[in-house]
């Protein structure tokens, strides 16, 4: 009688024990499809669909330009105001610097700055901010209109904030990622501002080198 019910007690442990298992696969399973639907994958067509598109705005010297006009050229973006203290400074800063360190390769980028803040970063004021960066920097403002339709397009947050109880001298919160597109205009990754020049610079090169050995690069000519 003992022997019975100690088969039926390993019997039901193991059953349990399979169950247990059963449910920890099932919630696995759940878990990681669910990641896959919010993955920003590193390839070129693959990134955020909805993230990235055209836009036609100012730049620093008063012309118009649409980026339809950079087809076959990768785009790194960014996202800030030229009375931003710190944050700004340093993402276009480590663009810069990436830009140096591509040598011969530079050609084959365009950095963009789209200010967040039109009220205040006009054409003049953009033109002298550009001064403090890499050259090849192309600065855009527009109507209030068009900067917000464009920050929807890339889904850039920004805000003002009043940090002396005033709007007199504001600040913005704002997304601070470096948006890397490519020559067709369309979303591969994106970079932290932080990211420093040289591992933006190897990021960079990597890609470029991607994109030789498997041809691709045929296809945007």
């Amino acid at each position: 009688m003992l022997n019975m019910k100690s088969r039926r007690w390993g019997v039901g442990s193991i059953s349990l024990a399979m169950s247990v298992v059963l449910v920890c696969f099932w919630l696995i399973y759940h878990q990681l499809k669910d990641q896959e639907s919010v993955i920003i994958r590193d390839f070129p067509g693959q990134g955020t669909s909805h993230l990235g598109g055209d836009f036609t705005l100012t730049d620093q010297f008063g012309e118009r330009h649409s980026s339809q006009e950079y087809r076959g050229k990768y785009l790194l973006i960014y996202f800030g105001y030229a009375f931003c203290p710190d944050i700004c400074p340093m993402g276009l800063q480590n663009i810069s610097g990436a830009l140096k360190a591509l040598g011969r390769d530079i050609d084959e980028f365009v950095p963009i700055f789209i200010t967040i803040d039109p009220e205040r970063d006009t054409v003049e004021s953009l033109k002298i901010y550009a001064t403090n960066f890499h050259s090849k920097f192309k600065m855009f403002t527009g109507t209030s209109q068009e900067i917000s339709s464009t920050l929807k397009l890339y889904k850039v947050y920004a805000a003002k904030t009043k940090p002396d109880g005033t709007m007199a001298d504001y600040l913005m919160d704002h997304s601070t990622m470096i948006y890397l597109m490519d020559r067709q205009g369309r979303f591969i990754k994106s970079f932290p501002h932080t990211t420093n020049s040289s591992e933006l610079a190897k990021a960079l090169t990597m890609i470029l080198m991607d994109e030789k050995s498997s041809g691709a690069h045929k296809i945007y000519k």
